[in-house]
């Protein structure tokens, strides 16, 4: 122990004698862990972490596919009803997500709630901060128990922590509700990513919403609920799966219109966040980018280690002497990996300040409109056994080959030696073969890592350059919700045509109109559709649809042409015909080779027994729900046949709408001082949300940001070797130049070593990124894992950039004095 003792303070004193290269290790070292700290940390929200309720490790997600093929999603509250009767699990509970207006000391806002059944926190174990939770058949009824928990960090925000709030009356979207408690601090919520505000019993999940969801609790259409069960002792997620199909199978034969062909899926609950569709893909993704900053920290290892092998040299003489000493060569690698070990250590400290300082940053980020997202980032004993297991694997990595290689010198000649850099005395032969050997596989590292960002900006490029059949540019989103003042329909009619009138008259203003939500939003509404006359087959299943409610206006503002039909008027009425405007894709799947215009069909239920609706007109198929998917069934219907009381108010503009903010948040104010308004941003900003281009700008973002990093740390490494190896041969130059080269030869013999590392490099990264990046494919957007272009791209600015790097040594070379590199040592 006292050796180890000794061993750290000659390394701690080595180290400081060289500043500057102690302060280039770490910070090469803290780029590539900071890099790993930051993925990892939002993986371990993922994919890692449990939830901190109880039986954790045997919480499971259960979603349902339509089909063998389709993504799992959400259930009925009538299926979920029979799953909870499969005798594999505990106990079963699920959750819906709404958007509720609470109003409470005169001030109204926005919320997430989540509507559970009764038995929500009792599965889970949750104890209340304050006051009680929703006990077991509490509220499971509908319209029942006009109850509410508050989530904890909500309770300190809107409340500022008061206790008095239990007991208190406060509004529902427009209906009192009583407040009986708030939620313990650790627990945020079930769903990933976003922290709910307030708990409310399923029951009065029919008091809020959409007018058209009296069905909820009897339509098996109607799949909203996101389902959790804890799975019993001993038993496997493929046995419930089992379990439930067999449930899932009985109810397919028994209502095929709604769920013919429905899969079950049971998931590890951490693998499916913070939706069941994400199973899939979410460990591609973290397995994809960890291997990036795996690269990366690689790249940035070799760095460390050429750096290690350039300061071994100068130590040459230092390490000869101790071993002349007695120092034996165990008792000098093992020094010699406490410096690379320490420096590491240094780096990996800096590295997770400035990997939580990213995760930080992303907290920041508003993909759901105003609604912030909580990742929860906490350096818990995951990330720090990631990072201290990161640093102590960089150390070694880095220090071994250099500890090696020093501790094998020959004490005599190392003591006898002048270190002259003659031809085949290691100018370039075996004394460099280490040090080139890991500039290939630099350079090899960070193609592979640059290949892949590739990808994902054309990917971006492409996502961002889809047709999305309509107009985003010059248009303003402004969200209001007049239920949140209490206001009843009439009033709310009438608020929102003065509010369209005004926002018309607006100088600036080129049009205007208003919908229920609008394309790619993070919300939105659907059910099932039967066209009238049609039969299905007793084991067809009715298709679905998504529907949005908007003005006459919308299709004109959004300039979403019109093939054919007419679009909504003021004549389409709540006590006009029922009508409705269809997209292609639509009309074709109800209607094919048929026009589909006087066509009725209806939306509500599971059986036709909504009130039918004409079809007036068709319009362009559009980017609705997911900018990579192929055009879905969509319908709309006139605000005053299906009204919501949340609206968006759209505004297409001649200026720069952004500047129109004020001006008509002012027009709003004077129609209500206290009317609150919400995601109030640029049609093109919305679009950057989650169902848009989000997820294609983060990804293309983080792998950027790692390929710029790898190229410029394989740069550096690319220009050390080389330089390195110019300064050694400097007596080799010097005798070159005094038989007669020229400074060009000298320039080109630099130069034509330096292309044949980083020529090999290149070869063999092109070779891997071709293995590594088909796992890519799912994640691309119109690009072949195998994108000729993007290999091209990335080899030429590899190449360009090396010629930069090795310029500046082999310019310096080419100036050698011969007579000064004559008696150069």
């Amino acid at each position: 122990m006292h050796s180890f003792y000794q061993d750290i303070r000659y390394a701690l004193r080595m180290l400081r004698k060289s500043p500057g290269f102690t302060a280039i290790a770490i910070l090469t070292l803290a780029l590539g862990i900071g890099a790993n700290t930051a993925i990892f940390s939002i993986a371990n929200v993922f994919l890692f972490r449990p939830l901190p309720v109880k039986n954790s490790d045997r919480l499971v997600s259960i979603g349902v596919a339509s089909s063998p093929t389709s993504e799992p999603d959400q259930a009925s509250y009538v299926d979920y009803l029979d799953y909870k009767q499969a005798p594999v699990f505990t106990d079963m509970t699920a959750f819906v997500l709404d958007l509720v207006g609470l109003s409470a000391d005169g001030r109204a806002e926005r919320t997430i709630m989540c509507e559970v059944p009764s038995n929500f926190f009792t599965m889970f174990g949750i104890q209340p901060q304050i006051g009680r939770l929703i006990l077991p058949g509490e509220g499971d009824q509908p319209r029942s128990a006009n109850v509410i928990v508050l989530g904890y960090s909500y309770w300190q925000k809107r409340f500022g922590g008061d206790p008095k709030v239990v007991g208190r009356t406060i509004s529902f979207d427009g209906q009192p509700v009583t407040v009986i408690g708030v939620t313990e601090k650790k627990f945020h919520g079930p769903y990933a990513i976003v922290e709910m505000d307030a708990y409310a019993p399923l029951g009065m999940h029919s008091m809020s919403g959409l007018e058209s969801d009296p069905g909820f609790f009897t339509q098996r259409s109607q799949r909203d609920l996101h389902v959790l069960a804890t799975l019993k002792p001993g038993v496997t997620i493929n046995q419930a799966q089992v379990a439930l199909q067999v449930v899932a199978t009985r109810l397919s034969e028994q209502y095929p219109q709604t769920n013919k062909g429905q899969t079950i899926r049971v998931f590890d609950e951490r693998v499916a966040r913070p939706d069941p569709g994400s199973a899939a893909m979410l460990p591609l993704v973290a397995t994809v980018f960890l291997t990036m900053v795996g690269l990366v920290l690689m790249v940035a290892c070799i760095n460390v280690a050429n750096l290690l092998l350039a300061r071994s040299a100068a130590r040459q003489k230092e390490i000869a002497v101790r071993a002349s000493m007695g120092a034996t060569r165990a008792r000098l690698i093992r020094q010699m990996l406490t410096e690379s070990i320490l420096l590491a250590l240094a780096g990996g400290a800096a590295g997770a300040l400035l990997g939580m300082w990213v995760c930080s940053a992303l907290e920041n980020l508003r993909p759901l409109g105003d609604f912030p997202l909580r990742f929860g980032f906490t350096f818990d004993w995951r990330v720090f056994g990631y990072v201290a297991g990161v640093a102590s694997l960089s150390g070694i990595l880095a220090g071994l080959a250099p500890a090696l290689r020093t501790s094998r010198t020959n004490l005599n000649q190392t003591l006898r030696e002048s270190g002259r850099g003659l031809i085949g005395e290691g100018g370039g032969g075996r004394r460099h073969i280490l040090r080139n050997a890991l500039v290939v596989a630099q350079v090899a590292g960070s193609i592979i890592v640059l290949v892949a960002a590739g990808l994902f900006a054309r990917s971006l490029s492409n996502a961002e350059s889809v047709d999305l059949g309509y107009d985003p540019h010059n248009v303003l989103n402004i969200g209001l919700n007049p239920e949140l003042q209490n206001y009843e329909r009439p009033r709310s009619e009438a608020f929102y045509r003065e509010l369209l009138a005004r926002a018309k008259a607006l100088p600036g203003v080129e049009s205007a109109s208003l919908a229920y939500t609008v394309p790619l939003s993070y919300y939105s509404t659907g059910g099932s559709v039967h066209a009238e006359g049609a039969v299905l087959n007793k084991d067809e299943r009715a298709p679905g649809s998504r529907y949005n409610m908007v003005s006459p206006e919308y299709f004109a503002n959004m300039r979403l042409p019109m093939l054919s039909g007419r679009a909504f008027t003021e004549a389409d009425t709540s006590t006009s015909q029922l009508v409705a405007i269809v997209n292609q894709t639509f009309a074709k799947r109800l209607w094919p080779d048929q026009d589909p215009i006087g066509r009725k069909f209806s939306y509500e239920g599971e059986k036709p027994t909504g009130a039918p609706v004409t079809v007036v007109g068709v319009v362009r198929n559009s980017k609705d729900s997911d900018v990579s998917d192929e055009p879905r069934n969509l319908f709309y219907v006139p605000l005053t046949q299906n009204f919501n009381a949340t609206h968006v108010l759209q505004i297409r503009s001649a200026i720069p709408p952004e500047t129109l903010i004020r001006t008509i948040e002012a027009q709003i104010h004077e129609l209500d001082p206290a009317m609150p308004v919400f995601d109030v941003m640029t049609m093109e900003k919305s679009l950057m949300g989650a169902n848009g281009f989000f997820l294609y700008k983060m990804g293309a973002a983080f792998a950027g940001t790692l390929g710029v990093l790898g190229l410029l740390l394989a740069v550096v490494g690319v220009y050390g070797v080389v330089s390195q190896n110019a300064s050694s041969r400097t007596h080799e130059i010097g005798v070159r130049m005094a038989l007669g080269a020229q400074p060009g030869s000298v320039f080109t013999l630099v130069l034509r070593q330096a292309a044949i590392l980083v020529g090999a490099g290149i070869a063999i990264g092109l070779l891997a990124a071709l293995g590594v990046t088909k796992f890519l494919s799912s994640m691309l957007v119109n690009v072949a894992a195998h994108d000729p272009l993007t290999f091209t791209v990335v080899a030429l600015l590899l190449i360009v950039a090396a010629f930069v790097a090795c310029y500046i040594p082999a310019h310096r070379a080419m100036r050698v004095d011969p007579m000064e590199a004559l008696s150069y040592e």
